[in-house]
């Protein structure tokens, strides 16, 4: 999977299916939604070190865009998650999928439990 597809419309929908959930498990804190936004940028910078160029003209450039995507994905989960989640009821294993995700793929699928 590219980087690029893993953008807002997937975030929306993570977002989504995890509100959705709000009718059971634990309450979310603050807490949680840092702990989520800080995997979601270790994820995707090791996924942005897989794809990006290593020599050639433009790296720095491609590097700076890379890490402002990266800064703006997490920017918006953590709004979104302190709007919308904090002090709500989410199921736990969502949670826990959410803060083990080692790749893009498995944050996606996170929304799938």
């Amino acid at each position: 999977m590219t980087l690029r597809r893993f953008g807002l419309p997937r975030l929306a929908i993570l977002i989504v299916a995890f509100s959705a959930l709000t009718g059971c498990g634990r309450t979310m804190t603050d807490e949680d939604c840092r702990k989520v936004a800080d995997n979601m940028l270790h994820v995707w910078q090791t996924e942005a070190k897989k794809t990006a160029p290593e020599a050639g003209p433009g790296v720095e450039k491609a590097a700076a865009v890379i890490r402002s995507e990266g800064d703006k994905l997490v920017g918006d989960w953590s709004a979104e998650c302190r709007k919308e989640l904090v002090d709500r009821r989410v199921d736990p294993r969502e949670l826990d999928c959410l803060l083990s995700a080692k790749s893009i793929d498995q944050i996606n699928k996170c929304a799938e439990l």
